[in-house]
């Protein structure tokens, strides 16, 4: 069976005429490619969407009869509509030099972590290392784990490893496959906890904040929003919902707020913050604000099922 033929088996299986496809911006790449393939296989037309796309929880709505979405794998709490997630073949693991590069770093129990795109590596990561000597666990890390000194992530950001660096409190490192690297995550976990302990100062004085809510199928956390805002008021303070789609700073300028809370997607407060000219709050460093949570008990603002 060829590459696209499960995929094609799929649109013929659901009498599809017309087919979204919403590619990341990684396999950008392959969309005419796979597009022209598809109309030529199937007799169907194919719309690429050319918006963004951030993960399985910013699914396009298209005008179609199924909409294909390439690169992720669908959340398990979110129910998916005319939703075909097809996962192209992974790189293939052609060197652990970035692997070995990161086992100096490594206590001798370690938890392997990774996402979607390099998952299929694991196992294969796992029996290298444990020929090496260290005592391998795959799983979602737990602050409570007694079975693991540190963690191993196999990836390319900060993001994902960063919230098990702030979760745990014990070594994560990066193990990098495009770059060939590893490194500790300490310095940029300790970086980014004064970044967002600035935050919480800076917002402390405000009086207005706007909570932002998601129109992503998978972002959208409306009823916290509204529990936050009526938290807001509650200690005094005056919130405002405002509904977006795409966050961006260009997007917000012109409301008078003194700070934003941000429900959509964790990531904007964390990686964007020096775009933004008010402080951007996640839910939790708000309760800090609010002094309903104490800054001992910070934790990384995350979308789980």
């Amino acid at each position: 069976m060829g590459e696209t033929d499960r995929l094609l088996e799929v649109i013929r299986g659901r009498n599809s005429k017309t087919i979204g496809l919403q590619f990341p911006v990684g396999l950008r790449t392959k969309a005419v490619e796979l597009a022209q393939e598809i109309e030529t296989k199937a007799g169907v037309v194919c719309l690429v969407s050319a918006d963004p796309s951030f993960g399985a929880c910013d699914v396009a709505e298209m005008p179609v009869d199924l909409i294909v979405h390439l690169g992720h794998a669908p959340m398990p709490h979110l129910r998916y509509h005319r939703v075909f997630f097809y996962d192209l073949p992974g790189p293939p693991l052609t060197s652990m030099a970035f692997v070995d590069a990161a086992e100096p770093l490594l206590p001798k129990r370690v938890g392997l972590l990774t996402t979607t795109q390099f998952r299929h590596w694991l196992p294969e990561i796992k029996e290298h290392l444990e020929q090496k000597g260290h005592v391998i666990r795959i799983g979602e890390p737990d602050r409570r784990e007694k079975d693991v000194d540190g963690y191993l992530y196999i990836g390319t950001g900060d993001f994902h490893p960063l919230g098990v660096a702030i979760l745990v409190d014990k070594p994560v490192i990066i193990a990098d496959p495009e770059r060939g690297t590893a490194r500790d995550l300490k310095e940029v976990r300790d970086h980014v906890l004064r970044q967002r302990h600035a935050a919480i100062a800076r917002a402390h004085d405000a009086t207005v904040f706007g909570i932002l809510v998601s129109k992503k199928i998978g972002q959208a956390r409306m009823e916290m929003a509204t529990e936050l805002k009526a938290l807001a008021e509650k200690h005094g303070k005056q919130a405002n919902l405002f509904l977006m789609d795409l966050v961006a700073p260009e997007l917000l300028q012109g409301y008078r707020v003194d700070a934003w809370v941000n429900t959509a997607c964790p990531r904007i407060a964390i990686e964007d913050i020096l775009q933004y000219k008010q402080p951007m709050l996640t839910p939790q460093e708000f309760e800090i604000v609010l002094g309903e949570r104490s800054w001992n008990d910070y934790v990384f603002d995350e979308i789980r099922a």
